[in-house]
């Protein structure tokens, strides 16, 4: 057994047979198969049984899933066809997931979505919808902790089941204190609960006394313990990016508006073919801040929408 993390892995070996698994997920599979690999399979004119669970956009696997080579042959087979899978769970699956990600990892097809956008299932206008403050409900909170913005959402999640994005906050050469004051002015008496970027739990020479931003939302707010949901580590872009979609598509989401910021990165902020976000601090159509403060937000508090697959 070799790990794809390191593409010299197994170099000067010779096999009568590889298997590689989860090829997409091997971000230097390409190197890893032409430059060692592929030799070690000489000696004995070896082959090899290249699996993997296909991603969105042109991919080395799919380029060799496509090659048309007398060598080659290539299989396509859904979850359906596991015969340890019951197919109901698979059909609940269906109505969970957004369509694009039920076809490229349920179905196994071949989805190239264009340009990449992260939120590919996010329509203006289906999702950006006048919302009101209900103070009857909690107020959730999820943070970014970037230096310049400084940026937050505000979100309510109603009796009838649907997410509704009230406001943002998005404050240029600013810092926690302000944004806390901003909160309390917007939403004086608000029930809060709070979420956000794991790393502001780490103590910061940006906050006076050296506090972490979480002890400073929750003094600054004055909060109990259990208002407090932010995570240990941050969620995985690729995790977020099924189940942001995922609410999108199947769920009741409203945002206001006024969520200028927001709107931008979910119709503008685009992945790169490893799904890994691409950002780009001078523009401010790819800084992804609000973006972040959305993922966060749906991680913590809506993702069990997708049953585990």
């Amino acid at each position: 057994f070799w790990s794809m993390e390191e593409p010299d892995s197994g170099r000067g070996r010779k096999y009568a047979r590889v298997v590689i698994d989860e090829a997409e997920k091997a971000k230097k599979f390409k190197e890893a198969w032409n430059q060692t690999i592929l030799p070690t399979l000489m000696d004995f004119k070896g082959d090899a049984w290249i699996l993997s669970t296909p991603k969105f956009g042109n991919t080395y696997f799919k380029e060799l899933f496509h090659r048309e080579d007398p060598q080659w042959q290539r299989f396509n087979l859904s979850t359906y066809s596991n015969p340890h899978i019951d197919p109901n769970e698979v059909d609940i699956l269906r109505e969970q997931l957004d369509e694009l990600t039920f076809r490229c990892e349920i179905l196994a097809e071949d989805v190239n979505v264009a340009n990449n956008p992260f939120a590919y299932a996010f329509n203006p206008d289906k999702h950006v919808v006048p919302v009101e403050f209900n103070s009857a409900l909690s107020l959730y909170l999820s943070f970014d902790f970037n230096v310049d913005p400084i940026t937050c959402i505000a979100v309510q999640y109603t009796h009838d089941g649907c997410i509704n994005v009230l406001k943002e906050f998005y404050l240029r050469n600013s810092d926690i204190y302000q944004l806390c004051d901003a909160i309390l002015t917007a939403y004086p008496k608000a029930a809060y609960i709070i979420t956000g970027d794991a790393t502001g739990a780490n103590r910061s020479a940006l906050t006076s006394g050296n506090y972490g931003y979480y002890d400073v939302v929750q003094r600054r707010l004055n909060l109990g313990r259990n208002q407090m949901k932010q995570p240990a580590v941050n969620p995985s872009i690729r995790d977020t990016r099924v189940l942001v979609n995922s609410l999108l598509q199947n769920s009741c989401v409203r945002i206001d508006p006024t969520c200028e910021w927001l709107r931008k990165d979910l119709q503008y902020v685009e992945v790169d073919d490893a799904g890994d976000i691409l950002k780009d601090r001078s523009t401010d159509l790819r800084k992804a801040d609000l973006l972040d403060c959305w993922r966060y937000y749906c991680h913590t508090f809506h993702r069990n929408f997708i049953r585990a697959f």
